[in-house]
């Protein structure tokens, strides 16, 4: 591992040095050191607060930051983060976690949209594939590392991830962009924003991409294209100068293309198949804030989302609806205390699929699962020590249809040594509720070859009603300073111990089966919280501005997970022992303006192995140029992966999704403003 990184680092300085004897530009487009510190975040306690003076591992990928890595998805954008895990399955598929348990079904991270959740509740995770958003349009990420389910609820666990859109006001006028990438493949997205009267402002977008299959790591087409088109809108009305409302939708549809492998009950046992998912899906959000005074503060969100999804083995009809009220009150100048109260309603409809006939691969029992979803939460914040302390408490309250009630508190302290330095701690009870398939799934995962006196037997887990929740106990402190006028550095430690991790056990002697097309045995694997586990790491980011035109930014992790009980569970996902997580990773981004409205921009990802799914080290390097001509167009060519022409990152998922290889990839892109 480190020496990877010692090339990759000599490679990227062999591509900016020589630049480095241009000068500088006097337009800058990057933000200052103090800008970034000055950042405000919302996401750790749902109010406006400074990075510098924020008591949790966070980081905070902004618009510019978008732009300049010419990231076209969320999962590429995330890489840049210390403690995350991002890994590409193939061309429309990523495993996505925050400290470890990579897998496609990661479930231990809350992602976000302008405060829309957005999951699956088949797994409690992520579709990335149809988690997109006009890039333009994003303001910034907001990405923490650790728990969040004192204000988040139930698999706010590892980490969050908060995706915030722009205000409609900033973004009046037209753009289009213009994009091609070897593959071939095309996407043009545009926007068109203006003013319904004098207090009511709007936007409108549209987008679709067209992005051709991979290659299979042995060779021959993946089958993994990727079409999509998606339109929306978003509003903003300010009613008075403390009353704002906000509405907004999206609209999308699609199809992701797969290469799977599945049991059958005829020589050589396993068989397959290429195919296209369609994907579609709706929402609708409604939120209001108001402002009594400088210490009362209320904001109340409704939204609706419907999704839909058919794959290979599986398809869900899934919909959403969710209320969230929050009130803050400034009791006093140095006590500041936060409520709220949320119900959230779940229909999901789950279809399972025969790959053989008379043999299903996967059902849901039953195959309608409606969920109500009750919570409440309280938080204090104190300062203390005129307000060079600050310590915050407090804990949610949540009743699910699964477990019943859940509690989950924390408490964070953060002292400021000085204006520039401060260090802080947390302590956290989170949980990850069960989900619909570990409640109600019937799946075959395996066979077993050759028949058994003439009867294939089949792997299957069954699902249980019984479950409880994963529970996560989480220690967490870290330092913030800004060593000199021009470098910032970032450390974050922490430890989490995990009982009850979900998993399968072995349920006894194999029973016949028939359908019409015949007998097999069957081998169950009952779902139970069966391990207990314990994670640990380091994570280290620093920003610094070498000059007015030159900026590096760096990040390191450092993780290690440890199984502490596991019986004799068989754990079925990936990302669940020890060797399938990389211990370290590595990233160094460089931004340069230059003279005559150019800019260089350059990220080198360093990635250790996944022993355990057999996927070693990796180093890539993302490189773009942009340019200027006019004040209102911009030029960029550049390429993914420069010094490898392909890699793979991620095996094949427990579902029998194929993994590809990850090429390399050059692109350009024309964006125009009017």
């Amino acid at each position: 591992m480190i020496r990877t990184i010692i090339r990759g680092v000599a490679a990227l300085f062999s591509l900016q040095v020589v630049c480095a004897g241009f000068g500088h530009c006097n337009d800058l487009s990057m933000l200052s050191l103090d800008e970034l510190l000055d950042l405000e975040v919302v996401s750790v306690a749902k109010v406006p607060g400074k990075v510098i003076k924020t008591p949790a591992a966070i980081t905070v990928i902004t618009g510019e930051d978008l732009r300049r890595s010419g990231a076209q998805s969320i999962p590429e954008a995330l890489r840049m983060v210390p403690g995350m895990h991002v890994y590409q399955i193939d061309a429309n598929k990523w495993a996505v976690s925050a400290r470890g348990f990579s897998s496609r079904f990661a479930n231990k991270m809350l992602v976000l949209i302008d405060g829309r959740t957005v999951y699956s509740t088949l797994f409690s995770g992520v579709f990335w594939d149809v988690q997109d958003v006009m890039m333009e349009d994003i303001d910034r990420i907001e990405v923490i590392r650790g728990p969040g389910g004192t204000l988040w609820g139930a698999n706010a666990v590892n980490g969050i991830v908060n995706i915030i859109t722009k205000d409609s006001a900033d973004t009046q006028g037209g753009l289009v962009a213009l994009r091609a990438q070897t593959g071939p493949d095309e996407e043009v997205s545009a926007r068109y924003g203006g003013w319904l009267n004098e207090k009511t402002s709007y936007r409108v977008y549209g987008k679709f991409f067209d992005r051709e299959n991979f290659d299979k790591p042995a060779g021959g087409d993946a089958a993994d294209d990727w079409h999509q088109g998606r339109g929306g809108f978003r509003m903003d009305m300010n009613v008075s100068a403390t009353n704002k409302l906000t509405l907004q939708g999206d609209i999308y549809d699609g199809k992701s293309g797969e290469a799977v492998k599945y049991v059958s009950p005829t020589p050589p046992f396993l068989t397959f198949a290429a195919t296209d998912a369609p994907v579609a899906g709706g929402n609708l959000l409604g939120r209001w804030n108001r402002i009594f005074s400088r210490r009362s503060e209320i904001t109340f969100q409704a939204y609706y989302d419907h999704i839909e999804r058919d794959e290979f083995f599986v398809d869900e009809t899934l919909d959403t609806v969710d209320l969230d009220f929050q009130h803050r009150l400034d009791v006093s100048g140095s006590l500041e205390i936060l409520y709220g109260l949320g119900y959230r309603y779940t229909r999901s409809d789950t279809a399972g699929k025969e790959t053989i006939p008379g043999i299903y691969s996967y059902a849901m029992n039953p195959q309608v699962r409606k969920n109500d979803l009750f919570s409440g939460f309280l938080q204090g914040r104190l300062k203390f020590a005129d307000a060079r302390g600050e310590l915050t408490l407090g804990s949610k309250v949540e009743h699910n249809d699964y477990t019943g009630f859940e509690w989950q508190p924390s408490a964070r302290i953060l002292w400021s040594i000085s204006d520039d330095h401060s260090v802080w701690a947390a302590i956290s009870r989170s949980v990850r509720t069960p989900s619909r398939l570990e409640r109600d799934g019937q799946i075959n995962i395996g066979s077993m070859a050759p028949p058994i006196n003439g009867l294939m037997t089949f792997i299957r887990l069954v699902g249980n009603d019984g479950l409880e929740s994963e529970k996560v106990y989480s220690y967490e402190t870290g330092y913030r300073g800004r060593m000199s006028e021009d470098l910032f550095i970032d450390i974050s430690l922490y430890y989490n111990k995990y009982n009850d991790l979900i998993a399968g056990i072995p349920g006894g002697a194999p029973f016949p089966e028939f359908s019409s097309t015949g007998g097999r045995l069957i081998l169950p694997v009952r779902v139970e919280g069966a391990r207990d586990a314990e994670t640990y790491g380091a994570e280290i980011s620093c920003s610094w501005s070498l000059t007015d035109w030159w900026r590096l930014m760096g990040g390191y992790t450092w993780f290690h997970l440890h199984t502490l009980e596991i019986g004799n569970s068989l754990e079925a996902r990936q990302g669940f022992e020890e060797d399938q997580n990389a211990h370290q990773l590595f990233s160094l981004t460089s931004y340069m303006d230059l003279p005559h409205n150019f800019e260089m921009n350059t990220t080198l990802y360093a990635v250790g192995s996944l022993d355990g799914l057999k996927i070693g080290s990796h180093t890539r390097v993302d490189l773009n140029i942009s340019w200027h001509p006019l004040e209102k167009v911009t030029v960029v060519a550049g390429v993914n992966n420069l010094f490898d022409d392909s890699h793979q990152e991620f095996n094949d998922t427990m579902d029998g999704i194929l993994a590809s290889d990850i090429p390399r990839i050059f692109y350009s892109k024309l964006t125009m403003t009017f």
